[in-house]
């Protein structure tokens, strides 16, 4: 499936590149403005940031292209002192760097009870400030402007099997209670009686708050992957409507893990061998049932799972999808 969404090509600009994808004379310098930056210390109040997560995967690997000088995190708030070429915004608040390309990496959800006109509402409010645009799926690119795609992904060299007894878990999930008691009713509560363990903010509702531990340190994110008999996933809405598959089914799957998720269009379609859906509820229990007594079916799924992200889903590719994005706006 192809990533970039824009028609055609034309030359990088004189002074970056000598030709796409030749010998630059001067490597590009990018820079990642992020929400915030240092959301991963489990000590610090807070939720961690998938877009945190997100940034360091396009950033490990967009500097390992000889194409590329230097890529830097930035806070949505506060100066830039470094002299950049362009710069890539992971949400649509933070200040524009003046004199260069400022690029909307569209990749927040935001439900519209607390945004008039949700995510696509967000955008059009914004856009004007933006000189380019880069989205999770091509449904939601669609729906606002023209601009590159760039699905989420995972690292191949952190998201690996890595087994330990201590997260051998009957039902697993990592993350925050943001989805709404709806959901959490279809999703997570029937699987309560199967010993499920949360790990996450704490600030989960009753009866769930007792299921769990708190946040979990990134180091172990692949220990727990590897080692819970089922990951449980469920998408928040606004992913669900513009058929956005969400970061943790490409990480679960690259440590061979094994997904029961919230059925959506984009997930079955991409990763329809690779994952169980369900309907939630009555359907989330039975499934529970039958899966977590059979290990071989679990294991066909880890490895058609693992097989299908190192192919097509790991942040090499995303970027490259990135710098071919930025040859044809700079």
């Amino acid at each position: 499936m192809a990533e970039h969404a824009l028609p055609g090509t034309r030359p990088p600009p004189a002074g970056l590149f000598s030709a796409r994808g030749g010998l630059l004379k001067r490597g590009l310098r990018i820079g990642l403005r992020l929400h915030d930056v240092g959301t991963f210390d489990v000590n610090r109040p807070g939720n961690v940031q998938g877009d945190e997560q997100v940034a360091r995967g396009w950033q490990k690997y967009l500097l390992r292209c000889d194409e590329v000088e230097s890529v830097n995190l930035y806070p949505r708030e506060g100066s830039i002192e470094e002299s950049l070429d362009a710069l890539i915004h992971f949400t649509p608040f933070g200040d524009e760097h003046p004199g260069i390309p400022n690029i909307l990496y569209l990749q927040n959800a935001f439900p519209p009870d607390l945004f008039d006109g949700g995510t696509v509402g967000v955008f059009n409010e914004n856009r004007d400030r933006f000189d380019g645009f880069l989205f999770t799926s091509f449904a939601l690119a669609k729906a606002c402007a023209d601009g590159g795609v760039v699905p989420f992904a995972t690292d191949p060299e952190i998201f690996f099997p890595q087994p330990d007894m201590q997260f051998a878990h009957e039902v697993a999930f990592v993350g925050n209670d943001i989805r709404g008691p709806v959901v959490n009713h279809r999703y997570f509560l029937p699987a309560l009686p199967f010993g499920l363990v949360i790990y996450g903010n704490r600030a989960w509702h009753p009866p769930l708050d007792r299921a769990c531990r708190g946040k979990i340190a990134a180091e172990d994110l692949p220990k727990l992957y590897s080692s819970a008999l089922v990951n449980l996933n469920a998408h928040i809405t606004e992913h669900v409507a513009w058929n956005t598959v969400n970061l943790r089914i490409y990480d679960i799957l690259a440590c061979g893990g094994f997904v029961i998720s919230d059925r959506t269009r984009g997930l079955e379609d991409e990763f329809g061998e690779a994952v169980v859906c369900t309907d939630g509820e009555e359907e989330l229990w039975a499934k529970l049932v039958r899966y977590l007594g059979d290990p071989q079916a679990r294991r066909k799924f880890g490895e058609n799972g693992r097989k299908l992200v190192f192919a097509r889903h790991t942040y090499a590719e995303r970027a490259r999808t990135v710098l071919d994005f930025l040859c044809d706006i700079l």
